[in-house]
């Protein structure tokens, strides 16, 4: 099965989210800064397309069902909330560096989330048929 890898920009600065420091399956994780009960630290997300694979603060103390603010950890400002979730939670919603976007939810275990692209020029280049 082929890997699809998520290279991701903050919607404010632009600025590259995929963290070389951090790898998550051999891949540069997505870093963000993000922020339970007034506390704030940094939290990597698998940049595998349909990975969940995370690597936590533990002064967080993330448990499933909690909700997470997320932030970009260039410029500070919070990830943009799109929708509701169908679990209640927000999605939220970064930029792909090849055009589109990227949503996901901000509860631990909720799986759902998109990727939407306007151009179809963006899709052939996030699936590297450009």
């Amino acid at each position: 099965m082929r890997k699809y890898i998520i290279e991701a920009v903050c919607p404010h600065c632009r600025k590259v989210l995929n963290d070389p420091d951090t790898l998550i399956k051999n891949q540069p994780a997505l870093k963000f800064l993000c922020e339970k009960k007034g506390k704030r630290a940094y939290l990597w997300l698998s940049a595998v397309y349909g990975d969940h694979e995370t690597i936590e603060p533990e002064e967080l103390e993330i448990l499933p069902g909690d909700i997470i603010k997320f932030y970009c950890p260039h410029c500070g400002k919070a990830l943009p909330i799109v929708e509701k979730c169908y679990c209640k939670g927000d999605q939220l919603k970064i930029e792909l560096a090849t055009g589109g976007d990227l949503q996901f939810c901000d509860r631990k275990g909720c799986y759902y989330g998109s990727i939407r692209f306007v151009n179809p020029d963006d899709l052939d280049k996030f699936l590297g048929l450009d």
